[in-house]
């Protein structure tokens, strides 16, 4: 879109804007005017006297827009800050253009002007510094000529304002991990390299296994090696893996941080060519530079335009880093840092070689007690302060696979909730319980997205009777008590029986009394004709439940996936790509040890068809049948129904006897079907049937899905299970 110059008055900033350094930079437009010029908010402008040859009142700013209602659109608010350093006055007519994006500041030059002090020992200008560098982060966008007041330091608190930002006068530019302050005179000004340690420091709750991998790795670059040994492992690169909202690109700003070297980022959408040239710059460089790739999977991965490309550049850049290693007995001073959500499956097998990214630091999803330390973090005028410690408790108990951006969210939901409860608008007001309450149901884990994770709502005791099933559930769930271990829990549990017999049902109230986030599937949707698809889908299942335990995975009609391979069994029909499927089921079930608190049920009804190597101990450990209803099952279902239909009177007790030998779902269709031949071609019914009557007369038209010899068959199965035992 073009842009067209906008002109207007100066007025001066209000003192609620004024009391922030982060609107120092910005002149505020009328929202109209901005959007009719094609100015875009954030961008960087220029701002000019409109007096013709005046050109000593041209600056750089960054325009944005007035959310003032009252503001004329003949009048361009600037703050007293820039509106001196441009030497502008209240009232002077001025010019506003586009000048492009803001870049980003690397060396920010500062004075003292702190009255009556004397100067900063230069003993002290690296401490100074990185507290000034906390200031111009608030300020956000960092101009000459921006003041930075008060300032804590050792001794008095001092002020300080910008000379120059990027060795310009004129300039604005936006504040990054890498900017870095510097002293008048002095020799580093021109080196935008910081002396350093590559090591993070400040560990964020959570992250202490993470920041380990990366500070183990980090301490190569301090390292010589003899030739033989950097030869084996000449890798000047590492991958963080992480859930969405786990930390990953906080765990990436914290290398920034270091300020061990000028930091070069590769964006999603840098072409080859760009990737190659950051390489280069590094390599070429006699300062240290960490280059740093978030999201990687966005640039290699197999759904991206120009992965290829991308993945060559990438791979080239780190084999020569690598063959510098081996020749020269040490790391190149250049560390690659990369992020992705799965290192196996998004990053090629060209990129995970050795001497590439061989090396990866994961981050988990929160536990309970790394929960309860993130929301302490953020608890400040988020909890009733007498009550706070007891609400971080509660939350933390009841956010199973929550991330920390999770955890955030959630409170600034429950914030704005409780807002809206009390009605305030004069600033926040701690949350409610019904505020929580609310927000615990619209906020959910980013770890369960993508995937049918939230069951029906269904209780015990909606099934009515299958007591010897729930019961033998309950117990397949629960862990030792007293801290004896009495017995080992079950991990996996395979339920079979006929048709329509509430397998499906039972795994839905299973995980609802549970508590348990709950990833249900059939087996035949993560079959796919493409090779790998199926077992890239397993894998990221049990992935998916590992990070969001305590878990439960359905598998629905398991045998599509896990027939036997010996007969060609499942509805899959057998074949090399059941067979790679059904491995890779195994293989998984073999990582129970370190499945955490996931549970594995499954259902079928071809429990012959399965592969034995399925159903053994250590895999699913346990095979539970499920029968036809008995008489309190279907006087449940029969009773809920004519709840729900609104039947007039029936006899219960009648229809449960004569629905003696139909499923679950056979006596659901005959209450869903009773009155249909009732119904008319206008859509009304007669409302003067016997409903008892419609009921028996369904009962007999519909036959019995379920036959003697289907049940025989099933019972010997079960005991050709029990005789293997």
């Amino acid at each position: 879109m073009k842009t067209k110059a906008v002109e207007g008055k100066v007025r001066a900033q209000t003192q609620d804007y004024e009391r922030f350094p982060k609107h120092a930079a910005k002149i505020f437009i009328h929202q109209t005017v901005l959007y009719e010029s094609g100015l875009q908010i954030g961008q960087r402008c220029i701002i000019e006297s409109t007096l013709a040859n005046d050109r000593s009142r041209r600056r750089e700013a960054v325009a944005w827009n007035s959310v003032d209602k009252a503001l004329a659109k003949s009048v361009i608010v600037l703050s007293s800050v820039m509106k001196a350093a441009a030497g502008l006055e209240l009232g002077d007519s001025i010019r506003v253009s586009s000048a492009g994006e803001v870049p980003e500041a690397q060396t920010v030059v500062v004075r003292d002007v702190t009255p009556h002090a004397s100067p900063v020992v230069p003993e002290e200008q690296k401490s100074w510094s990185w507290n000034i560098e906390a200031a111009l982060e608030k300020a956000d966008y960092v101009f000459p000529g921006l003041a930075l007041e008060n300032i804590v330091g050792k001794g008095p608190k001092r002020s300080f304002v910008v000379e120059t930002v990027n060795g310009r006068k004129d300039n604005v530019a936006k504040y990054c991990s890498s900017t870095r302050a510097k002293w008048p005179g002095d020799d580093a000004v021109e080196v935008d390299g910081a002396p350093g340690k590559l090591e993070i420091v400040d560990i964020l709750p959570g992250m202490q296994a993470p920041v380990r991998a990366l500070n183990r790795f980090f301490r190569n670059f301090y390292t010589d090696y003899p030739p033989a040994f950097a030869a084996a492992d000449p890798s000047c690169a590492i991958v963080v893996e992480g859930s969405q909202g786990t930390g990953k690109s906080k765990l990436l700003e914290q290398v920034a941080a270091t300020r061990w070297g000028r930091v070069i980022r590769v964006d999603d959408g840098d072409k080859p060519a760009a990737i190659q040239e950051h390489f280069r710059n590094a390599l070429d460089s006699e300062e240290p530079h960490i280059i740093l790739i978030d999201d990687i999977q966005n640039l290699v991965g197999e759904t991206r335009a120009n992965r290829e490309g991308a993945t060559k550049a990438i791979r080239r850049g780190l084999e020569e880093l690598a063959g510098l290693t081996a020749k020269n007995g040490q790391r190149p001073k250049v560390a690659v840092v990369a992020s992705c959500r799965n290192f196996l499956e998004d990053l090629p097998e060209s990129l995970r070689k050795p001497g590439h990214f061989d090396e990866c630091a994961r981050l988990a999803i929160p536990d309970t007690s790394v929960r309860k330390d993130i929301i302490r973090l953020y608890a400040a005028n988020v909890f009733p302060a007498a009550e706070a410690e007891q609400y971080i408790s509660d939350v933390g108990d009841r956010t199973h696979a929550y991330t920390g951006e999770d955890l955030v969210r959630l409170l600034a939901r429950a914030l704005r909730l409780s807002q809206t409860e009390t009605g305030e608008s004069t600033g926040p007001q701690p949350t409610s319980w019904a505020g929580l309450q609310q927000a615990l149901q619209e906020v959910r884990p980013s770890a369960m997205h993508d995937i049918n994770l939230k069951p029906p709502s269904v209780r015990w005791k909606d099934i009515g009777g299958y007591q010897e099933v729930k019961s033998t559930l309950q117990v397949a769930l629960s862990k030792p008590q007293g801290g004896i271990a009495l017995y080992k829990p079950s991990k996996g549990v395979l339920l079979y029986g006929p048709p329509g017999c509430s397998k499906t049902m039972t795994a839905q109230a299973m995980a609802t009394e549970s508590g348990f986030n709950f990833f249900s599937v059939k087996g035949g949707e993560l079959l796919n004709m493409y090779v790998g698809e199926t077992e890239r889908s397993i894998r990221n299942l049990f992935a998916r439940a590992r990070a969001a335990c305590p878990s439960i995975i359905f598998f629905d009609e398991i045998d599509s996936i896990a027939g036997s391979r010996g007969v060609g069994g499942g509805s899959a029909g057998g074949g090399a790509g059941l067979t790679t499927a059904l491995t890779t089921l195994l293989t998984e079930m073999d990582g129970f040890e370190q499945l955490g608190d996931v549970f594995v049920l499954a259902a079928t009804n071809k429990p012959e068809s399965l592969d034995p190597a399925l159903i053994r101990a250590g895999r699913f450990d346990q095979l539970i049948y499920v029968p036809l209803p008995d008489d309190m099952a279907r006087e449940a279902i029969i009773t809920r129904k004519a709840r729900e239909l609104k039947f007039p009177d029936v006899d219960i007790g009648v229809l449960v006897k004569q629905t003696d030998g139909y499923s679950g779902a056979e006596i659901t269709q005959i209450c869903d079907q009773a009155f249909k031949p009732l119904v008319g071609q206008d859509g009304t019914t007669d409302g003067g049937a016997d409903a008892m009557q419609m009921l028996e007369a369904a009962i007999k038209r519909t036959p019995k899905g379920v036959t003697s010899q289907m049940l025989a068959h099933f019972v010997a199965w079960r005991l050709s299970m029990s005789m293997i035992g």
